[in-house]
């Protein structure tokens, strides 16, 4: 630890008033820190493993206080409860860790926005490593998590393989097609899926509330002419139809449409955004199922100004410029963010076998399996 660091780490001087601890730091920073706040994290309340909460934050007094405040001989805080006498002690580390006074926020993984240009930045592997090499499946997982889409090659084109892959990278979600669901062409098909027709890029189950997070896609034959599969990243286009089209991008931003599916053995319906954001204005997620849109029922003096933002999303979805195409084979797989890429093909010929077996899993899973290797590295 160099001497600046060290200083760092010095507290100088502490002083209390009603409501909060001031720490005066060697280098001269200073943090104003609420009592209530520190006796709510306090580190002798949380459990030994989970590291949760022991005590109900409501139960805390709102006129906490400290009967006393000092440095102890390891340069950490000692805090003596006026109204209970309970002892919390905080390691200067962990203040500066997380001193909000002074700006310390949790950041969550920031998107890297794309589009037809990614080349080899799309995150891509050999199936047989990852399932032997941590390493290789925490760096698919990191770059998944960036873009929201990875290919995975040398994927064993047996019936179900698909499953194995998912259980490896996350939990199965099973909806009413099963937890398993082959995507081949049939007659009197209940899905656009099911044809040899061109599907337009879309995001899965818009009529699902949640929509599934993660879908996976395992070509166990790919013997037709065309079919190459189409992939968008929806945060782009809402990124720059924010900068380009601030209106517009607010009109699908706040705009509540209805979808809707029926067959002989199920029935769903949701509601949402084609944008949906987070409350400090980042995009959540996108729903963009124009196929299972319920018509939109707005006021007269809005329909037309919807639905020009609303082409304007799909004209973009379907540009060149956007759209990545890759030609799948026997053995490949891609998998995709439900909730940030949309994904179609271009039609094929009904000469040649195709069958295609599919998934979903979920993403705070797979997150979770991602920061598991990364604590165990």
């Amino acid at each position: 630890m160099n001497v600046d660091s060290t200083k760092t780490l010095m507290i100088r001087e502490l002083t209390n008033d009603d409501r909060e601890l001031t720490i005066n730091w060697a280098n001269g920073d200073v943090s104003r820190l609420l009592h209530f706040w520190l006796r709510d994290n306090c580190p002798q309340l949380r459990h030994a493993t989970t590291k949760h909460r022991t005590v109900e934050t409501s139960s805390i007094p709102s006129d906490v206080r400290p009967a006393s405040a000092v440095v102890n001989a390891d340069g950490d805080i000692e805090i003596t409860w006026a109204h209970d006498s309970h002892r919390s002690a905080f390691t200067a580390r962990w203040l500066r860790d997380n001193d909000y006074s002074n700006g310390a926020r949790y950041v969550p993984d920031s998107p890297k926005l794309w589009d037809a240009s990614i080349g080899s930045a799309m995150p891509e592997a050999s199936y047989p490593r990852l399932t032997s090499d941590d390493h290789a499946r925490l760096m698919f997982l990191n770059g998944f998590i960036a873009y929201g889409v990875g290919v995975l090659r040398d994927v064993p084109c047996v019936p179900g393989t698909v499953l194995e892959v998912a259980g490896l990278l996350g939990e199965v979600r099973s909806t009413s097609w099963g937890t398993v669901f082959d995507v081949v062409s049939m007659e009197d098909a209940n899905s656009l899926a099911y044809t040899n027709l061109p599907l337009v890029t879309h995001t899965d189950e818009g009529y699902r509330d949640p929509a599934p997070t993660v879908q996976l896609q395992h070509f166990l034959r790919a013997d037709a002419t065309g079919g190459a599969s189409t992939l968008v990243d929806g945060f782009k286009i809402a990124e720059d139809m924010r900068r380009n089209a601030p209106e517009q991008f607010a009109r699908l931003a706040n705009t509540m449409l209805d979808f809707h599916f029926a067959d002989e053995t199920a029935e769903h319906s949701a509601r949402g955004p084609i944008i949906t954001l987070h409350p400090d204005g980042s995009i959540k997620a996108i729903r963009y199922s124009n196929h299972s849109a319920l018509p939109f029922l707005l006021p007269p003096d809005q329909m037309e100004a919807f639905y020009e933002a609303y082409l304007t999303f799909a004209t973009m979805r379907e540009s060149e410029a956007y759209q990545l195409r890759l030609e799948m084979g026997a053995g490949d797989l891609y998998i995709v963010d439900n909730h940030r890429v949309l994904h179609g093909r271009t039609g094929f010929s009904s000469g040649g076998a195709r069958h295609l077996q599919s998934c979903y899993i979920e993403r705070d899973e797979l997150i979770s399996r991602r920061t598991v290797l990364e604590r165990t590295r």
